[in-house]
């Protein structure tokens, strides 16, 4: 294994970090060191096999058997008969509809090469490790897929994986993968490919009930924590820019020349860029309202990086987003932060979303 680095500018992080044993990092390692068996545990893993040192390794290496090696089958050895996965699209309940959803992607897109760009983590062996995985993928749409007949696109896209594991198996896991970038780099439209998916027979829905910015008839007040803890600044964040509306606060968080990657292969560079791809997002949504669900983190070779699981709940609007959509219908767009910081502020920030899913919400209700 590679030697750990210290993070640049620890000392100036706006929280204080747990302590908690080093990990696995992904971030400018080897893909070959990556994938290899480790030769000791560096957290505790009761129940899990042996080999995996830690959380991230295990998620990494397991990730890359199913969908690189195409061992299909190791799904059933390493997800629970009856896991729950989480999507813009609805709930799968049982792991027959994960392992024949993995088949019919690797049938579409048969030659898929893929990179890992993170896995945040929280948790312990005993209740179960929490794991959010941000990677990117290359591949080429050589079969037919959800979104039509195969057309010979080669296309990039960036996913994150939220994963609830416990004795080597996964039981829960939110999955958000950028549909909106792939349905354009496949030369497709995004609403016609919405309305033709939200034509078919749904899976179970989630049901959406949307806070509004008032609290009877005042604003809603801002959410105050009183520690400083990883979770408590980045929700306080998320309530300032997103349920405040204040997003003359970027400069709180984010540092001037932070860049975003973002849902639909969006890139924003600076504070205005990222503003500005802030508020094509809320005019989709104009009620909206943020709800933090997850935050977990990784002590990463590059720096920290803190994981926020969220999802924006609202009512449609035409135009920005979502284009020429059915208006005035409840949508929630789910989507995953891997926010990176360097000293007090956020260098770099992947916010992923499915665009395509919450388009398929509205043509549905």
């Amino acid at each position: 294994m590679t030697e750990a680095r210290p993070n640049p500018r620890l000392d100036e992080l706006p929280f204080n970090l747990p302590p908690r044993p080093q990990v696995t990092r992904v971030r400018q390692v080897d893909p070959q060191v990556l994938r290899a068996v480790k030769p000791a545990r560096l957290q505790p893993m009761a129940g899990f096999d042996e080999g995996y040192a830690d959380i991230v390794d295990f998620i990494v290496r397991i990730t890359e058997e199913i969908w690189v090696d195409r061992a299909v089958g190791r799904i059933y050895e390493t997800y629970d008969h009856a896991c729950t996965i989480y999507s813009s699209y609805g709930v799968v309940r049982s792991v027959e509809e994960v392992v024949a959803s993995t088949v019919s992607t690797l049938n579409a897109f048969p030659d898929g090469e893929l990179h890992h760009l993170n896995v945040a983590w929280s948790g312990d062996d005993s209740a179960g490790y929490y794991s959010s995985h941000l990677g990117f993928s290359r591949s080429t749409n050589r079969g037919p897929s959800g979104w039509g007949p195969a057309t010979g696109k080669r296309i990039a896209v960036h996913f994150v994986a939220d994963c609830v594991t416990r004795g080597n198996v996964v039981h829960t896991e939110w999955l958000v993968r950028d549909n909106g970038a792939m349905v354009r780099q496949l030369g497709l439209d995004a609403n016609e490919v919405a309305r033709q998916v939200a034509a078919r027979a749904p899976v179970d829905q989630r049901v959406n009930s949307p806070h509004t910015a008032l609290l009877g008839q005042a604003p809603r007040l801002p959410l105050a924590l009183a520690d400083d803890s990883v979770e408590a600044w980045a929700r306080v964040m998320f309530d300032q820019l997103w349920n405040q509306r204040r997003l003359d606060r970027l400069a709180l968080y984010f540092s001037t020349d932070s860049i975003c990657h973002a849902g639909g292969g969006r890139v924003a560079a600076g504070l205005r860029n990222q503003a500005a791809l802030m508020l094509m997002i809320m005019a989709a949504l104009p009620d909206a309202t943020m709800h933090v669900e997850h935050v977990c983190h990784s002590d990463e070779t590059d720096g920290v990086i803190v994981a926020v699981r969220w999802r924006l709940e609202g009512t449609s609007r035409a135009g920005s987003l979502l284009g020429a959509c059915p208006e005035h219908k409840p949508v929630a767009l789910m989507g995953m932060s891997h926010l990176r910081l360097c000293g007090a502020r956020v260098v770099e920030h992947w916010m992923i979303f499915d665009e395509i899913g919450a388009l398929v919400q509205a043509y549905r209700a």
